[in-house]
């Protein structure tokens, strides 16, 4: 039997290396545990030990590199498979992740199954890796997806019988929203589900984090994870499955390791479940996983998920006082994981704003944009704890939301004092440190002109930016750019701000001359946005060179 030590959080700190880090010169607080959580030093020893003593590929050769590397890879198999109560390794099959898993399910399981006109029953608030594989397989079968609605976290059981006695070919749950934090009640779903004869797939990827499962007890007939958001590695996931489904399923993808003869007459795929593992594993992986495995079995997971929701509430409870503070409803039974929104400011500037505090938190539609089209928002800020996280981290989150609205109502007296949106540029490029920079940036972005109403349309939305962003590609009477823009956050509107400065009152050819991103590039701003919003960046600044290359009439307005 495995021995359970206490699960005090400040030591069990100590057993990750990447928590002792500093941003920009702040303690780092990692906060975006539902998109990835960090390892432990047990597993990036694991993965270094198996490079460094015992690489060599699996299941084939003949030497003793080859025989421990195989005989560590299938451990993990028998451990998981004993973990989740799997009745065999052989229900077992690794894939990249979640999202590879519930591919396979879509092409192997359900498309041959599908006909024209059937169903599949999907719910509301999934992760798009729970929806657009079945909308792939619908429209390769022409067959229609039915949508479980989630009001305030909840699911509505009787609307769910509902549509389950539509008989669906098959039900995707999600276990525990990505985006929202609520905790589904799965084995009182797949009940209903089996009593309507309807086969069930569980995406796990956020509820196998927090607390340990029971395959069968759940009743499910496939239940999905990742391994990189269970303190294990990327890359790494895997599909359980009920032998029986597996047996029926045909291979997904073919080449080495899933055969045991191939000609050109005919190939006879290999046993259970190595006929879904096509090519040379992640072997890596598995033996990260299966470190991370260990490293979860050695502590009281009921504690951890105590401690967890103890942090949860420390959070709500703070954050209530904050002027503007709204928490997304997550429904009655909630993991440590929450989306909030605060009037007046933009998911993104307020992620933006808490980085430079060292605080990681997530911002955005959380692969959820059905879910936000239902709330009617455009995303939202989402603060996701793991074990490792204190009270103190979760005051420090508090006290700085507060900071930023208190110094957003300061700044907003300023600005309506000001009203020139050139005095904030030109602090833009005074600024000699980023700390001036940014806030140069945020006065500029307030202070941006906008648009009017009926042009902030799809007709002049420019895609490629993780926020809203539309632009108006305008010249004047003398063949000269009068652009416009807008944004729905505030750092975008500052970064368009400054390339209108640069393009806005030249011709086309004298842009073009210009070069647009080593003039961009002097501030320094990469280094500190996002990936995704120096796309956003990029994204903007090809929109406006393409403008300039078309060489448009000046008498006429892109408008």
């Amino acid at each position: 039997m495995t021995t359970r030590r206490h699960s005090d959080p400040q030591r069990l700190r100590r057993d990750f290396p990447i928590l002792s880090s500093r941003i920009d010169g702040q303690p780092l607080i990692y906060l975006d545990n539902a998109a990835t959580t960090q390892k432990p030093r047990a597993v990036i020893d694991a993965i270094s030990r198996y490079y460094s003593r015992d690489n060599a590929n699996v299941h084939r050769a003949a030497h003793t590199l080859s025989a421990r590397a195989t005989t560590a890879f299938e451990r993990v198999r028998g451990q998981l498979a004993e973990w989740i109560n799997a009745r065999s390794a052989r229900e077992i099959v690794w894939t990249r992740g979640t999202t590879e898993a519930i591919n396979l399910v879509a092409q192997s399981y359900l498309r041959p199954r599908l006909h024209s006109g059937e169903r599949i029953l999907l719910l509301e608030s999934s992760h798009h890796a729970n929806i657009v594989p079945w909308q792939l397989v619908a429209e390769q079968c022409n067959a229609h997806i039915d949508v479980l609605p989630v009001s305030d976290g909840e699911i509505d059981l009787e609307r769910c019988q509902q549509l389950l006695a539509r008989r669906p070919r098959l039900f995707a749950l999600t276990q525990v929203s990505n985006a929202l934090g609520s905790c589904y009640p799965v084995a009182q779903l797949c009940r209903l589900a089996r009593e309507a004869q309807v086969p069930v797939l569980v995406d796990g990827a956020q509820g196998l984090p927090h607390f340990d499962i029971d395959v069968q007890a759940l009743g499910c007939d496939f239940y999905a994870f990742s391994g990189h958001k269970l303190f294990g590695p990327t890359g790494i996931g895997a599909l359980w499955a009920r032998e029986e489904l597996l047996d029926e399923m045909p291979p997904w993808q073919g080449g080495g390791e899933m055969i045991e003869q191939v000609s050109f007459s005919g190939t006879r795929f290999a046993g259970l479940p190595f006929k879904f593992e096509a090519g040379t594993p992640n072997i890596a992986g598995v033996i990260g996983l299966g470190a991370a495995i260990d490293y979860l079995q050695q502590l009281d997971r009921p504690a951890l998920e105590a401690q967890e929701q103890a942090l949860l509430r420390r959070a709500l409870d703070g954050c209530a006082d904050i002027p503007g503070f709204r928490a997304i409803a997550a429904g009655a039974q909630q993991v440590s994981l929450f989306s909030f929104l605060i009037a007046g400011q933009h998911p993104q500037d307020i992620a933006l704003w808490l980085d430079r505090h060292g605080i990681a938190v997530r911002a955005g539609h959380h692969c959820a944009m059905p879910l936000m089209s239902s709330l009617q928002l455009p995303g939202t800020v989402r603060a996701s704890f793991a074990f490792y996280n204190t009270l103190e981290e979760v005051d420090q989150l508090v006290s700085r939301l507060a900071q930023l609205v208190a110094e957003q109502r300061s700044s907003v007296a300023v600005t309506s004092a000001v009203g020139d949106w050139r005095r904030p540029l030109e602090q833009v490029y005074a600024a000699r440190d980023w700390s001036q920079r940014y806030r140069a940036l945020m006065q500029l972005g307030s202070q941006l002109p906008a648009l009017a109403e009926q042009d902030r349309s799809d007709r002049h939305r420019l895609h490629g930016c993780e926020s809203r962003v539309w632009l108006l590609l305008n010249t004047d009477a003398n063949g000269k750019l009068a652009c416009q823009a807008d944004a729905d956050a505030r750092i975008l509107r500052a970064l368009l701000g400054l390339l209108l400065n640069e393009v806005n009152g030249k011709t086309p050819a004298e842009v073009l001359a210009l070069d647009l991103r080593e003039r961009i590039a002097q501030l320094d701003l990469q280094r500190h946005l996002s990936p995704s919003r120096g796309n956003g960046l990029n994204a903007m600044i090809d929109a406006l060179l393409d403008f300039a290359r078309s060489d448009p009439d000046p008498n006429t307005h892109l408008d």
